[in-house]
C-alpha cells in the first residue's frame, strides 16, 4: 500500500500518534509480513513455487511503498487543494487511487512469476488483483484504526451562515493569499484590509500586548520570522491602543517583554474573550494532529473532541480562542481560520488565513 508514505512524519518528541507508529511499523516490518502473505496466497491460487512468490511479493511491497509512496504519493497529496469542505472527499479519492497505483507498481513483480506461461498476461492480472485486494483490505483496516477522522465522522461541517455567531466580535488575521492583516466582523462577515504586512511564513501570527501608555488597553502586534533566521522573530505593531477587551494567550503575552509564541507552539489552553471568561467550557488544543481540539464543560462534565489525521492529510489545531456565547475560534492547519459550536457540534470556515486574534468591537 503506497499511500501511507504520502504522509511524511518526523518525530519531534519521544511520543507520537497512532498513525505515526502504524506507518513506521508498516514501512520497516509490515512489508515483509505482507509480502509473505501475498506470496503464499499467489502460490496457493496458481500453484507457483512458494519461495519465488514470497521473494517477489516482498520486493514488490517495499518497492511500491518506498518508491511509489515517497515520490508519487507525496507529490499527489501535496498538490491537492485540501480545505475543510473537500478533505473528506479527497480522502476517499486517495484511498481508491492508492489501490490502483499499488496494482500498477507491483504488477511487474507478479508478472515475472508467469513469464514462461503462454497465458502470463491473464494470470498476472488475475493474480495481481487477487492478492492486492486481499492485502489492501487488511491494510485499509490497519490505517483506519490508526487514523483520527472525528472532524468529519462526529462533527457537522457547515457553512458559516449556519452557525449562530456572537455579536460585536472582530477577528484580525493574516490573509493566506497576500500575507496582509485583515479585520472581519464575525457576525456580518464583512472584511477589510488594515495593514500591509506581507507575511510569508506559515507560523507568523498576530497577538496582543498591553499598550505602554494605558494598561487597560491593547496593542495589536504581528510576530514574523524569516527563513534565514527562524528563531529570531520580528515584532511589528499593527495598531496601537486598538481594543479594550482582547484575548491574550495563556502563556504570557500580556507581560513585558512579550513572551509570545509562533503559531506552531501556540497550543494548549484556549484564550478567553469578554464574557467567555465566565463560561463553564474549557478548551485546549494538543501538539499532535490526532489530539485536535478538546472541550469539557466543568459543570455538566460534557466533553467534545475532534481531530483529523489520516495517511492522506492531517491538520493541527492552533491559536484557539473561546468567544462569547461559547463559540471557539481556531486555526486548522496552516491557512484555515474556523469556528466551532460545541452544542450543535458544527464547524465552519471563517477565512483563509492564519495567526488570528479576536477582540470585542467597541
Amino acid at each position: 500500500m503506497l499511500g501511507v508514505a504520502a504522509l511524511p512524519s518526523v518525530a519531534l518528541a519521544n511520543a507520537g500518534t497512532p498513525l505515526m507508529w502504524a506507518s513506521m511499523l508498516h514501512l520497516i516490518f509490515g512489508n515483509l509480513i505482507i509480502g509473505l502473505f501475498e506470496g503464499l496466497l499467489l502460490a496457493g491460487i496458481f500453484g507457483l513455487p512458494k519461495r519465488k512468490s514470497i521473494v517477489a511479493l516482498i520486493l514488490a511491497n517495499y518497492f511500491s511503498v518506498w518508491v511509489g509512496g515517497l515520490f508519487l504519493g507525496d507529490l499527489i497529496v501535496r498538490a491537492l487543494p485540501l480545505n475543510l469542505y473537500n478533505a473528506w472527499f479527497f480522502f476517499w479519492v486517495m484511498v481508491v487511487l492508492a489501490y490502483f497505483m499499488t496494482l500498477v507498481l507491483e504488477f511487474p513483480f507478479v508478472a515475472s512469476l508467469f513469464r514462461n506461461d503462454p497465458q502470463w498476461l491473464r494470470k498476472s492480472i488475475k493474480g495481481s488483483v487477487s492478492v492486492q485486494t486481499a492485502s489492501y483490505l487488511l491494510l485499509f483496516g490497519w490505517y483506519l484504526l490508526a487514523s483520527v477522522t472525528s472532524l468529519y465522522t462526529q462533527m457537522k461541517v457547515v457553512q458559516l451562515s449556519a452557525i449562530s455567531l456572537p455579536e460585536n466580535v472582530l477577528v484580525y488575521f493574516i490573509a493566506a493569499d497576500d500575507g496582509d492583516v485583515y479585520r472581519m466582523n464575525l457576525a456580518t462577515a464583512e472584511k477589510r484590509k488594515v495593514f500591509d504586512l506581507k507575511s510569508t511564513r506559515a507560523n507568523d501570527r498576530l497577538f496582543v500586548q498591553i499598550t505602554p501608555e494605558n494598561s487597560n488597553r491593547w496593542d495589536l502586534v504581528a510576530r514574523l520570522t524569516t527563513k534565514a533566521q527562524p528563531e529570531t522573530p520580528t515584532r511589528i505593531t499593527v495598531e496601537r491602543d486598538f481594543a479594550l477587551q482582547a484575548a491574550p494567550v495563556w502563556h504570557g503575552a500580556p507581560i513585558a517583554p512579550p513572551q509570545d509564541m509562533d503559531s506552531w507552539f501556540n497550543f494548549g489552553l484556549a484564550a478567553k474573550l469578554g464574557t467567555a471568561t465566565n463560561s463553564h467550557w474549557e478548551f485546549r488544543s494538543g501538539f499532535w494532529p490526532s489530539e485536535g481540539l478538546r472541550g469539557r464543560h466543568t459543570r455538566t462534565g460534557a466533553q467534545v473532541h475532534f481531530a483529523f489525521e489520516t495517511p492522506f492529510g492531517k491538520w493541527n489545531v492552533r491559536n484557539v480562542i473561546l468567544l462569547p456565547s461559547d463559540k471557539v475560534l481556531f486555526q486548522l492547519g496552516q491557512n484555515q481560520i474556523c469556528i466551532f459550536d460545541p452544542i450543535t457540534k458544527q464547524v465552519a470556515l471563517v477565512a483563509k488565513g492564519r495567526g488570528a486574534i479576536a477582540v470585542m468591537d467597541e
